[in-house]
This record gives structure tokens, C-alpha cells and sequence, in this order.
């Protein structure tokens, strides 16, 4: 019964973040237009430039609400077989402006022999952000994180995985039990939605999550895929 209140309420907020995203889209269009529009008139230097900083704000935003209608448009039915890297690279490119103004290093070592698995494009890649996400939020400033692919074998299963390790504040023996759950978040102002989507996500690849963490030295994710049991569920 727990669990189907858990599911209805999930489905309920994706609803919701799909509304949302509708409803914001049209008038932040209307702003970026206004400010194109005012760009154009007689203006200094310094008024340009912080009409550019918004146009480039607004830019971001609808970039944001753009991949969340994406992804709520998205069915595991579009999983095809495709290369874990160039999504690992898109995360990257994504979250490297935060890690500038962070102070974060972001260090990848992927390897490009391992074979393309099945996943959604969009839904893979929420995966891999709300990881280095986590990651930023777990470290604050100053620290590195490690994004790695390969090739493992474990318990009799060749495996391809997607490491991702923070040099960050780790996760009590506590806090271990629930962070897969549905609305679990240990942050002032989090959802706890994350990690508990991203494992539902991997659930319809046939993929898994799984990780390990010490308190003060940080957490490692593991995001395995058999390609011999990947693909679609039904």
C-alpha cells in the first residue's frame, strides 16, 4: 500500500513539473523577446551587459524546461542502443560552469572500447547530472570529483559501469538506509526526489545503482549495465 502511495504521488509531480514547465515557457519567451527587443535601442556598454547576462539566464531556464518536457514526453520505449560516454560528456559540458564557480575538479577517465547499452537519451542524462549534482552539493567547494566507464566483471556477470566519486562530506551509516527512498532528502530546501527518480529510471534499463560511501571522505556511485539483460521492460 506504501509503495502505491509513493508511485501515485511521483506520478502526481511529474504531472505537475510538466504543467509547470508549459506555463513558465511562454512568458519567459516573452521576456527573452523584450529584452532582444531593448538590446537594440540606444544603450551603454554596461546596460548591455546586463541585458546579456539576463538573455544568457533566460537562455538557461529554457534550456531547463525544454529537457523537462523532454524527459516527461519520454518513454522507456525510446531506449536504443547508444554510447554511455557521449552522455557522460554531455553532463560534463553541462555542469563545467558550476564547477568553475565552485572550485570543483571534474576529472573523467572514460573508456571507449566498452559496448553501447540501451537507455533513453534524456532520462540517462538526468541520471548523470543529478549524480554530479550530488556530487557539487557533497563536496560545497574546493574538491574533486571522478567520473569514470569501464568494463567489470561481478558475480559472474560482464558489466558496463559509470562511476562517479566525490572527495566530499560522504553519507552517515544512518542516512545509508534512505536515501533511495521516495522523498528522503537531508537538504533544506531538496525535494528528495533524485535519487530515488534516477533509480526508478535505471529500473526500466535493466540497469542498477548501487554505492559506497565513508563519512568526512566522500561517496562513490556505481550505475551498472548488463548488456545481456538490458533493454526494455514492459
Amino acid at each position: 500500500m506504501h509503495n502505491k502511495v509513493q508511485d501515485n504521488k511521483l506520478q502526481i509531480l511529474g504531472k505537475l513539473a510538466a504543467s509547470l514547465a508549459h506555463e513558465i515557457r511562454n512568458p519567459l519567451s516573452a521576456i527573452k523577446l523584450n529584452l532582444e527587443f531593448v538590446k537594440m535601442s540606444e544603450i551603454n556598454d554596461e546596460v548591455r551587459e546586463s541585458i546579456n547576462s539576463c538573455i544568457e539566464a533566460a537562455k538557461r531556464i529554457q534550456n531547463l524546461i525544454e529537457t523537462t518536457l523532454d524527459f516527461s514526453r519520454s518513454s522507456i520505449n525510446d531506449c536504443v542502443p547508444q554510447s554511455l560516454n557521449d552522455v557522460t560528456v554531455l553532463a560534463i559540458e553541462i555542469m563545467s560552469t558550476r564547477a568553475k564557480v565552485l572550485n570543483i575538479s571534474v576529472i573523467d577517465s572514460l573508456d571507449y572500447t566498452i559496448p553501447s547499452v540501451y537507455f533513453n537519451k534524456n532520462q540517462m542524462l538526468q541520471v548523470v547530472l543529478n549524480l554530479m549534482t550530488n556530487a557539487f552539493e557533497a563536496i560545497e567547494k574546493n574538491g574533486t570529483v571522478y567520473i569514470k566507464t569501464y568494463s567489470e566483471k561481478l558475480d559472474g556477470n560482464q558489466l558496463i559501469t559509470l562511476e562517479v566519486e566525490d572527495t566530499g562530506k560522504g553519507i552517515s551509516e544512518e542516512n545509508k538506509e534512505k536515501i533511495f527512498n521516495d522523498f528522503y532528502t537531508n537538504k533544506k530546501h531538496g525535494t528528495g526526489l533524485g535519487l530515488s527518480v534516477c533509480k526508478m529510471i535505471l529500473d526500466g534499463f535493466n540497469a542498477s545503482m548501487t554505492f559506497e560511501s565513508q563519512l568526512n571522505k566522500g561517496t562513490r556511485f556505481f550505475v551498472r549495465f548488463n548488456p545481456n539483460n538490458n533493454g526494455v521492460t514492459e
